[in-house]
């Protein structure tokens, strides 16, 4: 999931200064879990907009599991509101960066052209739930958790060593940059160790290839009957 905070009014507002007319969007996905931009806080938001002194046209709320950045199920929203949105002064997504590009895309296909701000920032891949959440993921391309015992050191260690730990790692397995985190090598080495594979430790791993993180990136799915 996309990790995500919300923007402090003041910022939003300050997006909003010469903007009398809003319309807001949340998203039935990550943000509806990070507790962002689900219906409840796509009101939240709308109440105090309009205290503020903002009009809200519209109030787009995803049902959960409609992601923004799905456009097949997200457009159909954003078509059931499009007469708010043609009037609208701006739009405001409470959702990630992602699903804001996807809606900015989609309407600029229709010749319509909005400023499209963001009430939340963007963090990244988060895991775990329902109301904690770790970054598990950085989305490298060239995945190594069959050698680290489904474990990420990459995402996990401050330093990314990718061949053991450092040679700060604290007496009691501590990380050396935040002491209150295990090193996440001893981790490893404990999981590899229960799996009886400690042995994968003699193989050092090769330099991450970034290419593979080149922005932008494209994936192609084959269509299905199953594509919506």
């Amino acid at each position: 999931m996309m990790g995500q905070k919300l923007k402090p009014l003041e910022e939003i507002l300050g997006y909003l200064k010469d903007k009398q007319k809003v319309v807001l969007m949340g998203c039935g996905g990550c943000a509806t879990l990070f507790r962002t931009g689900g219906e409840a806080e796509v009101d939240e938001m709308a109440e105090k907009l309009s205290k503020a002194g903002k009009e809200v046209l519209a109030r787009i709320k995803l049902p959960l599991d409609v992601y923004a950045c799905l456009l097949p199920l997200s457009s159909k929203y954003l078509r059931k509101n499009i007469d708010a949105i043609r009037n609208c002064d701006a739009f405001i997504a409470l959702y990630c960066g992602d699903g804001v590009q996807v809606t900015r895309s989609f309407l600029e296909e229709l010749g319509i052209f909005k400023p499209i701000y963001p009430a939340v920032d963007s963090l990244g891949f988060f895991g775990g739930g329902p109301t904690r959440f770790t970054e598990e993921c950085q989305g490298c391309g060239e995945c190594i958790l069959a050698y680290t015992g489904g474990i990420c050191p990459l995402t996990r260690c401050p330093k990314g060593l990718l061949n053991g730990p450092c040679g700060g790692v604290r007496s009691n397995g501590r990380c050396e940059v935040n002491p209150d985190m295990d090193c996440v090598w001893v981790k490893i080495y404990e999981r590899l160790e229960k799996l009886g594979e400690t042995n994968s430790f003699k193989n050092l791993l090769e330099a991450k290839d970034w290419s593979k993180m080149k922005r932008p990136r494209v994936i192609e799915v084959p269509r299905t009957k199953l594509t919506l």
